[in-house]
């Protein structure tokens, strides 16, 4: 009597804990579908990213359709590896993740959605009395317990596709008795909550199917769309025997690294469900060396490749005020200028932070505000908000800006001679990266170019204590007497990303004022002498489109490289790049800067994105 009631209560604790676990795989099946894309008419768009972005889009069956309508109606036209937008139009909704778990893709879809071969396949080859046993199939038990004792060990599962589910979803891999135990009475439980119908839509949406350039594949969708560019629906019969071959083994078949394994492994399933009827007779799906060989090849391109990561980040981005498309642009951008400076940042934890704002937004409460931090472990809020980073060169404009407003013109000429200040803690003589040949420049030369000396003269000329009370406006933790402290006027000031962007917008709205009520022309300005690309520090390495254009923008290089900044505003939006070390930096150096890290990323997000370039003015 007491062994029945322990059994008894233990299966009540058993079925209550499923139940719960049942639960909440019913609302992990919410999604949030995303936003449309707009891509704009006189933009360019790369090919690769537009392609890869429309796989992950409603449109997954008839992207190459799509396109070639596309071009076939005059709004884009191929040129070499990008598209040029003739005319503007809307992407297809991008799909929402519903996957919870890290680097993670998995798209649930209903019972109609998965062909046949898959779900008759899976059955022929894992468990052919699915539709006749009650989650438990006791014959198999039989044959599998014999093995197990005939071993002395667990060698022989025996389960059913219902126990299988069990186990992957609420199961350790564990082999021991008692996992065993419960693996029966979650089986029995799911067959008497589940139709079959739903128990194999269940399995096909939540079973792992392997990973690629470090994403987990997770349901038979992101299978499909990874592993073939398709949907399920899509897929060939030859195409869902390699994908039920794979859940065998997802990294035992790997396609990429076991591909002989995988070949062997879909002819015995193949085959098998061609005994079984139920697939066609013919054999012109089955593939021969050469398709292996190309699907082959282009998994180890996309393995390769990073658009599986940007389009998990750009699935689980909550921000929106930047459109799906742009977020995976810049992702991309992001991943790419990280790759082609790897050499150069090897041993270094690098960090990325970015920040796109509205030039409407008073506080981070704005729903027009973008973020973004590559450590994904860490909070995002703390990391934009919170987290201080030296600033560098990066403040100068507003620095500049203070000259001004104290009586000096951009035409006047400053010294380039070394000087010497006699400070309390020592002298201290400020230095340029590069010499400037010329005895003085204009101020305009020197803000254009960056360089410390002419800003730290024109500042001792006017007078420190002057411009104190200008700066405490943008910078109140300002460390005074600025007189002992003028290195804070080169960028010895630390800002988060967040305080770095409002205090930009603060000066904006300052100088376009200024601007608005006649104190000085647009031509006369800071704001228009630095939105010249082909002038500035960023000229080497800009495109004739960035040229070509006016758009504020100002590198910043700090700490031995170790902090890399790029700002940009075009008179609607303002844009802060971070590139450096976010680890151990004692005696280290970087040999980088704002211009060939922070720089990069951004510029190939305004090119790529499918937006227009806005011109800065005021108005």
């Amino acid at each position: 009597m007491l062994c029945v009631v322990v059994a008894s209560g233990y299966i009540v604790i058993v079925v209550n804990e499923i139940s719960l676990k049942l639960d909440e795989l019913k609302i992990s099946k919410l999604t949030n579908d995303k936003a449309l894309s707009l891509i704009e008419e006189g933009t360019i768009v790369s090919k690769s990213a537009l392609r890869n972005f429309l796989i992950f889009t409603e449109r997954t069956n008839l992207v190459e359709v799509y396109l070639n309508g596309l071009e076939s109606i005059g709004s884009i036209k191929t040129k070499n590896l990008s598209y040029e937008i003739t005319k503007t139009f809307e992407t297809p909704k991008f799909l929402g993740n519903d996957c919870s778990r890290y680097r993670c893709l998995q798209y649930r879809v209903s019972f109609e959605e998965i062909p046949s071969s898959l779900w008759k396949g899976l059955m022929g080859i894992e468990d052919f009395r699915f539709l006749d046993h009650d989650g438990v199939d006791i014959v198999s038990i039989a044959r599998a317990f014999v093995a197990d004792v005939k071993a002395m060990k667990l060698v022989q599962g025996g389960s059913t596709l219902t126990m299988q589910l069990a186990k992957n979803l609420f199961l350790t891999k564990e082999k021991k008795f008692e996992r065993k135990l419960r693996e029966v009475i979650y089986a029995f439980y799911i067959e008497y909550k589940m139709p079959k119908e739903e128990i194999l839509t269940t399995y096909f949406n939540e079973v792992f199917w392997g990973s690629l350039n470090g994403i987990y594949i997770k349901g038979v969708k992101s299978a499909a769309l990874v592993y073939f560019n398709k949907s399920p629906s899509q897929l060939t019969d030859y195409e869902s025997a390699i994908l039920i071959g794979l859940l065998k083994g997802p990294y035992f078949y790997s396609p990429i690294n076991h591909l002989d394994r995988l070949k062997e492994r879909t002819s015995v399933v193949y085959n098998r469900l061609k005994s079984l009827s139920l697939v066609s007779e013919k054999n012109d799906n089955i593939w021969n060396e050469n398709s292996w060989g190309e699907w082959q090849n282009k998994l180890k391109e996309k393995n390769n490749n990073t658009f599986l990561y940007s389009t998990y980040q750009v699935s689980k981005s909550i921000d929106n005020f930047l459109e799906p498309f742009e977020k995976f642009v810049f992702f991309e951008s992001v991943e790419k200028t990280r790759s082609d400076l790897e050499k150069v940042t090897e041993g270094f934890d690098i960090g990325v932070k970015f920040i796109a704002m509205d030039s409407s937004c008073l506080n981070n409460s704005c729903n027009k505000i973008f973020t973004y931090y590559s450590k994904n472990e860490r909070d995002l809020m703390n990391a934009i908000y919170e987290e201080k980073h030296q600033v560098g060169s990066v403040l100068k404009p507003i620095i500049y800006e203070q000259f001004i407003e104290l009586g000096k013109k951009l035409t006047d000429e400053v010294s380039t001679k070394p000087i010497t200040l006699k400070l309390k803690s020592g002298s201290w003589t400020p230095k340029d990266a590069s010499l400037v040949h010329e005895d003085s420049v204009p101020l305009v030369y020197a803000i254009k170019k960056s360089k410390n000396i002419p800003l730290i003269r024109t500042a001792n000329e006017l007078g420190f204590k002057n411009i104190e009370p200008l700066l405490l406006n943008y910078f109140p933790d300002l460390l005074l007497p600025l007189s002992e402290y003028p290195a804070q006027l080169l960028g010895a000031i630390e800002l988060s990303l967040g305080e770095l962007a409002f205090t930009y917008l603060k000066y904006f709205r300052k100088t376009c004022e200024n601007i608005r009520s006649n104190k000085y022309a647009f031509e006369e300005s800071i704001l228009y002498e630095m939105s010249k690309a082909s002038e500035t520090t960023v000229s080497k390495v800009s495109t004739n489109i960035i040229k070509e254009i006016l758009l504020f923008g100002k590198t910043g290089t700090t700490n031995n490289g170790l902090d890399n900044w790029y700002i940009a505003f075009d008179g609607k939006v303002f844009y802060a790049v971070w590139f450096g070390v976010d680890g151990d930096r004692k005696d280290k150096k970087l040999r980088l800067a704002g211009a060939t890290s922070a720089y990069r990323i951004f510029q190939n997000f305004q090119l790529y994105r499918g937006k227009q370039i806005t011109e800065l003015y005021c108005n």
